[in-house]
Order: C-alpha cells, then sequence, then structure tokens
C-alpha cells in the first residue's frame, strides 16, 4: 500500500502538519508511516514507551476529530540520523510523499527551512511536502505551480496534476517574469496549454520575483504552492537569507516541493 512519510518531533510544528498527512493520505488511499527519529541514545532513552504512546493517541484522536479515523498509522521511535533514515524508508517502503512541519521563524537557513529539511530537499527522491507554522489546514484548498516554463518540470507537473485532480480543483499554473520570454518556454507553454487544457496559465510580470509569487498566492487565495527544486540552486535562490523575513511573515501556503527531472 502507498505510504505518507511523516517525521515528528512532538512538536506543535509538526502536529500542524499532521493534518495535511492525513488529508493526503486519504485523498491518495493511503497509510502513514510516522517516526521520531531520536540522534543519541540518551534523547530516545528520555522518551517513555508510555510518552511515545500517549502522543500518537493524541494524533489519533486529532484524525477521528477530522472524520479521518480509518487511516492507517504506523508508528516508530527510533535512534540515528534523521536523513538516513528517511531516505532508508524511503528506499525500501512504497513512499508517495514526505510531509513536514516547519518552524516559521526568522532566519530560513536555520529554523523555517532548518538544516534537516534543506538535507531531506536536497536528498529526497520523491515529493516532499512542507507546512509552515504558521499555516492552518483548510478543507477547501487550492491549488497552484510555480514554473519556469521548462521541460524539466514535466514530470512535477504531471505529480502535481495528480494531486489536484485527486481534490477535484483546476490547477493553475503561475509564471513571475521579469525578464523576456523565450521562444523555447512559449514552445513548453503552449505543449502544456495541449496537455492540460483544464488548467489556467498566468503570467505575472513583476521585477521582483518572490513577491510576485507570493501576491498571486494571496489573491488568488493558493492554499499549496508546487515548486521544483533545482539542484543548480534556483530553488535556493528562491528562498535566499535576503528574502526569509518577508517570505515568513507572509508565508500562507504549504510548499510542495518535486525534483527536477533530469
Amino acid at each position: 500500500m502507498t505510504k505518507i512519510l511523516f517525521p515528528t518531533d512532538f512538536s506543535d510544528t509538526a502536529n500542524n502538519a499532521f493534518l495535511y498527512a492525513l488529508n493526503l493520505a486519504k485523498v491518495l488511499n493511503a497509510e502513514i508511516r510516522l517516526i521520531s527519529v531520536q540522534s543519541s541514545v540518551k534523547n530516545y532513552l528520555d522518551v517513555t514507551e508510555d510518552d511515545f504512546e500517549s502522543y500518537i493517541n493524541q494524533l489519533k484522536d486529532v484524525a477521528i476529530k477530522n472524520g479521518l479515523e480509518d487511516i492507517n498509522i504506523e508508528s516508530s521511535l527510533v535512534v540515528g540520523d534523521l536523513l538516513m533514515m528517511i531516505l532508508d524508508i524511503v528506499n525500501k517502503q512504497d513512499i508517495k510523499y514526505i510531509v513536514m512541519g516547519t518552524n516559521g521563524q526568522n532566519s530560513l537557513g536555520k529554523k523555517f527551512f532548518g538544516s534537516n529539511t534543506l538535507n531531506v530537499l536536497n536528498n529526497a527522491t520523491v515529493p516532499v511536502l512542507i507546512v509552515p507554522h504558521k499555516v492552518k489546514f483548510k478543507k477547501e484548498r487550492n491549488f497552484a505551480f510555480a514554473t519556469l516554463f521548462n521541460e524539466s518540470e514535466n514530470k512535477a507537473l504531471a505529480e502535481m496534476d495528480e494531486v489536484v485532480n485527486r481534490y477535484n480543483k483546476k490547477l493553475k499554473l503561475v509564471h513571475v517574469e521579469n525578464k523576456v520570454i523565450t521562444t523555447e518556454m512559449l514552445r513548453v507553454k503552449g505543449e502544456w496549454e495541449e496537455k492540460y487544457p483544464k488548467a489556467k496559465i498566468q503570467i505575472v510580470n513583476d521585477d521582483d520575483v518572490e513577491g510576485g509569487l507570493f501576491s498571486y498566492c494571496a489573491s488568488n487565495k493558493i492554499d499549496v504552492l508546487g515548486v521544483v527544486h533545482r539542484k543548480l540552486s534556483s530553488f535556493e535562490r528562491l528562498f535566499t537569507i535576503n528574502h526569509s523575513k518577508r517570505l515568513l511573515s507572509n508565508a500562507s501556503v504549504a510548499l510542495l516541493v518535486f525534483q527536477e527531472s533530469k
């Protein structure tokens, strides 16, 4: 059965992301593989079996209150390196998505996208849904996909379209441009218009790419924004330290991060 991996540290931030994991599991007919990775044996021993069971029961209560009690949750408490544990589970089990909560405080490099999250994004082979602490779950949601009109986004766009269809929603594609759109970009745009006839494609002209993107999300009431994590730092450029404070103060969307196709 398809699984969604949900790493948790028992924090409010992680708990906030849990509803996203549950709801995604529902629409994908998947189960949740919950793990809590303790970095040392001491930390591992500090969490008693009763404590862990109590935490899992709290999450199950959340599922019941939201009518999602039928979602199967497999949980485990382990000791080791978080990234290595995640990659091992993704490699050995049928993991479709990873869902992670992020702490929306000040420094993007250290807190919002902490080292753990960046490491996961840089190494994950499956999409990662990142839920900022300030973003609260809504049953009715709107989706958008930020694009550069590049063929390397084909796989990510197809996966995003699948998710949106499961929610019976229409996909929106947005391109924020501060330069002239090339002939190649227009060719890709034309191909996508034929392949995804129900999708709404919008080009936003703005010298501030990041600001234009988040303004679009606000004006279109976007709840989940799909983005492509590019190995050559395009993604990190979008979320640089220089823009972190503005991003965090305006963070109103969850980010569904896909890997760039080769």
